[in-house]
């Protein structure tokens, strides 16, 4: 009786007050939208950074950040500069030395800047050896190449500009002068290094200030925006590290730039673009040195995580234009009338503002830590989402309500206003109860993922839930509000063929009553053929559901620039040497002494040389040159090395920390195998299993100790437990929730149950079909699908999909209420929803297809005008399979699974099928 009065009441006040309905809505638009954040100041991104607090990477990268605090790099970015078909040419070398010159600089100045904000009030005097010797090193290394670089092309290009540092002279002469008297004040000074540093400051500020007497071109001393992460530099000319670099391969050189920014940092973006910015400025200056085959690309875990972010948003800007493109023909297409492609539109557009603004609001800071910040987690790929769901369900929403008050017109006609307000109201209350059904299946399907682990899962489906239910209210309210004050306007120039055509037969009408025929016929044979038909790609689908890739780099196109980075990086040096595994070991007391604590690591490093390590970098052996069995000699070409490595080693392998000195000890663990593979997750146990035994062992250095590990390889591993385990939960709640649903809006278990099989069965089938496209299409580089992939396509798939069988299944009901027998409610219920529905589908199709847009950009790009499209621009090929196998999805479930399957059901359960069957 309430629900009766309810629907009575809603349908009156958006018919007789749409003026009030529409004003309403625009105001809330406008406000909503001026009070809420902009979309890309609360959008986060990445995948390891939103793991759960208790996995080991986490704590691990916890404990890294408490024991070693001056170790602020937390990604990276390599720079290669390549000949693969000679060796390089002294100008190749000298364009990398210029690029390397001025990144030392960014690294020293950031740095000294660092030093200058970390001295608060009352502590003007506050010093950081640590950071004054970093800087001190960039420095040198800038101004050595400086040194080399002058002359070199002062002798090849004199016609040339060299833009030189003086504030680098100037700034090493301060700190070694500074240095130089911490070192007095020191209990172990050496009169020898403090003559040397007072000399070479003394140099180095009688350089600067000779260079401005003479006014030498300089480099600005601001430094650009995109270079404000940057923390450390290494190149193929350091000292120590240099062999690892390229100093020994002729034909390729490394340089490192380690960034203080996650590596999904949305900064990451501008510091890519602005190291292809300086070396699109400097080649033309050395283009008379450098051969034509040079190649300079960069890559990195940041320079990934930056192609990602560009790739996401190129993505979201791509698929909503087409999106809008795709829905406008269609709507087009189906109506033929101006006005019915208007509204629909409007509605979703209004939908979008709302939904998006009432988001941000919500939305949590994303520069906080987990649970420090109140609010939804929104992620840059969620918006994709929304877009597509929003347009595809809501045109479907607005579809029904057009199509139903189109259909009540055609019988009824309306020749006053009054007569035609109380059509629209009619429509709206038989149309009413589908679409809340509808609905929910999708809202709580969605509003289930909220039990994941993790967050991009646990918040990404609420979002689109609450979208969902902001865009089935707009519908409910605004559309019909809008179609009421258009009134028959909204059918020109068709509304003669809307009242006096009713009954014309076209060749969709003919087409619906044939399949209706055909069901109602032989429904038995109708449903095992159909259901043989989708069985070979669902078992397909079941057996190669497990093979997904969590390699990060392989989300993006082959044409993104750092994958073009890796792939050249790999031709010349071990890519895996970026990404080890990091071990901490904490005892709880300290060692005896330093010989103590290095004879302990010494030990544990050659121990955990297991199956699949390459090296381990450790306080004994800091760039794992020496693994069992090989040891140094006293001779060795490399010893002077090994001498020089006593600081570094100590800073990097040996807490500093007051309460954990002598304690803990760092190992990092260099594996042979890509750190994203199964195999190197296979190693990463083995590591662990070999630490639970020493630390088990009475006798051993390191009993009773703790460890944690962290890095690449234990992200990946966690984020595969994690969403593994999230997939398992979820297929099951989802399961559950949508028959439940189900169950209560029809009333029916056992109809419920074979409206979820159904689903399943054509969601099995979609990955069968989605896997056998893709494994062709990338082969030989395919290694699975995105592991985002299965668990967005379950979710979607068995909430969305099961719209088209309530909507097919409410009408069943109510043609049975309006009198006639199983057989002929089915046939008439399919014949008026045939042509609706199935429209509805192919809208929900092309938004979802909208999401590989991007990727049919590029491999168009050849064939279209020039400057249509870039094709350096990264695409996510998560995002484009995804769309792909919810658009295949949608059109099975709408094509098939409702066309087919279920009328066949519903006749032979209604016991309405022929004898003979």
């Amino acid at each position: 009786m309430i629900v009766g009065w309810y629907k009575i009441f809603v349908s009156k006040l958006v018919t007789r007050s749409w003026p009030v309905v529409i004003a309403g809505w625009i105001t809330l638009a406008v406000v909503l939208r001026i009070l809420s954040p902009a979309w890309e100041d609360i959008a986060a991104d990445g995948d390891l950074a939103f793991l759960p607090d208790t996995v080991p990477s986490v704590i691990g990268q916890k404990a890294l950040v408490e024991a070693f605090p001056a170790m602020r790099s937390r990604s990276q970015m390599v720079m290669i500069f390549a000949n693969p078909a000679s060796e390089m040419t002294p100008g190749d070398l000298a364009l990398a030395m210029d690029v390397a010159r001025r990144l030392h600089w960014a690294a020293a100045k950031n740095t000294w800047r660092g030093m200058q904000s970390g001295a608060g009030e009352g502590e003007s005097g506050h010093f950081d050896k640590v950071d004054a010797e970093l800087i001190v090193d960039n420095l040198t290394q800038a101004i050595e190449i400086e040194e080399v670089l002058g002359p070199y092309l002062q002798s090849e290009l004199p016609e040339a500009t060299f833009l030189r540092l003086p504030d680098a002279y100037q700034l090493r002469g301060e700190l070694l002068s500074t240095l130089d008297s911490a070192d007095q004040n020191s209990s172990d000074q050496n009169d020898q290094h403090s003559g040397d540093l007072r000399t070479t400051a003394a140099l180095d500020l009688d350089t600067a200030a000779l260079m401005r007497e003479q006014k030498t071109p300089t480099l600005p001393s601001v430094l650009p925006e995109w270079a404000s992460s940057i923390q450390d530099v290494w190149s193929w000319r350091h000292p120590i590290v240099g062999h690892k670099l390229g100093s020994s391969e002729p034909r390729a050189r490394l340089i490192s730039v380690q960034l203080g920014s996650d590596f999904t940092a949305i900064s990451n973006i501008g510091m890519l673009s602005g190291l292809e910015h300086l070396t699109r400025e400097l080649r033309p200056q050395y283009a008379p040195l450098t051969s034509p085959d040079l190649a300079v690309e960069v890559s990195g875990s940041a320079a990934v995580g930056a192609d990602m972010l560009r790739g996401a948003a190129s993505g979201l800007r791509q698929t909503e234009w087409v999106t809008v493109v795709l829905v406008l023909a269609i709507l087009t297409i189906v109506y033929r009338a101006p006005f019915l492609v208007a509204i629909p539109l409007a509605s979703i557009g209004l939908s979008l503002v709302v939904a998006t603004s009432l988001i941000a609001l919500l939305a949590r800071d994303p520069q906080a830590a987990a649970g420090d910040s109140f609010g939804l987690g929104v992620f840059t790929t969620t918006r994709i989402f929304i877009v597509v769901l929003l347009f595809g369900a809501g045109t479907d929403f607005c579809l029904f309500m057009l199509a139903r008050s189109r259909e009540l017109l055609q019988t009824r006609g309306a020749a006053t206003r009054r007569q035609m307000l109380r059509v629209i109201a009619s429509g709206w209350r038989s149309v009413h109860d589908a679409l809340v059904a509808s609905a929910l299946t999708t809202v709580v399907g969605l509003a289930l993922m909220w039990f994941s682990h993790f967050e991009k899962f646990q918040y990404s489906g609420p979002i689109i839930a609450i979208s969902l239910l902001v865009t089935l209210c707009v519908c409910l309210t605004f559309t019909p509000a809008l179609l009421s004050g258009l009134g028959r306007t909204a059918f020109w120039p068709r509304l003669r063929t809307v009242e006096s055509q009713a009954a014309r037969s076209n060749l969709t009408t003919r087409y619906w009553q044939r399949l209706a025929d055909w069901v109602v016929a032989v429904p038995a044979t109708v449903m095992v053929v159909t259901l043989l038909g989708l069985g070979i790609p669902a078992a397909y689908g079941m057996w190669r559901m497990g093979d997904v890739t969590y390699d990060l780099t392989e989300e993006l196109s082959a044409s993104a620039p750092s994958r073009r980075g890796t792939r050249l990086i790999t031709h010349f040096f071990p890519m895996q040497d970026g990404s080890p595994i990091t071990v901490l070991l904490t005892r709880q007391q300290p060692f005896e002494s330093d010989d103590a604590l290095r004879e302990a690591c010494g030990e544990l490093s050659k121990s955990l040389y297991t199956d699949g390590v390459d090296s381990v970098r450790s306080l004994t052996d800091p760039l794992g040159d020496y693994p069992p069995g090989k040891r140094m000699g006293l001779f060795d070409k490399d010893a002077w090395r090994r001498r020089l490595l006593n600081r570094i080693a100590q800073e990097r392998y040996v807490s500093s920390v007051d309460e954990l000195q002598q304690r803990v000890a760092r190992f990092d663990i260099v594996l042979d195998d890509n750190p994203f593979s199964l195999e190197a997750s296979a190693t990463l146990s083995r590591i662990n299993a070999r630490l639970t035994q020493e630390v088990a062992t009475a006798d051993s250095a390191w009993n009773a100790a703790s460890f944690a590990t962290s890095g690449t390889t234990v992200g990946i591993t966690d984020l595969r437990t994690v969403t593994q385990g999230d997939q398992t939960r979820i297929q099951i709640l989802v399961t559950l929730g949508v028959w439940l649903v189900l169950v209560v809006l029809l009333r029916q278990w056992w109809l419920s149950s074979y409206l979820i099989f159904t689903v399943l069965l054509s969601y099995f089938a979609t990955l069968g079909i989605t896997y056998g496209l893709f494994s062709t299409l990338y082969a030989p580089d395919y290694s699975g699908l995105d592991w985002k992939v299965p668990i967005f396509l379950f979710v979607i798939l068995v909430a969305v999909g099961q719209d088209y069988n309530v909507y097919l299944v409410t009408r069943i009901f109510e043609e049975r209420h309006a009198g006639g027998g199983g057989r002929e409610s089915v046939k008439r219920a399919l014949q008026a929803t045939g042509g609706i529905i199935t429209s509805c589908g192919f809208v929900m199709a092309g938004t979802f297809i909208a999401m590989t847009s991007p990727a049919v950009l590029l491999w168009l790009g050849p064939y279209l005008p020039e400057g249509w499209v870039d094709p350096s621009t990264p695409v996510l090929r998560g995002i484009t399979e995804l769309g792909f196998a919810l658009a295949c999805g949608v059109l099975l479930d709408t094509l098939v699974v409702r066309s087919i399957l279920v009328p066949a059901f519903v006749v032979l359960q209604s016991g309405g099928a022929r004898r003979n069957d």
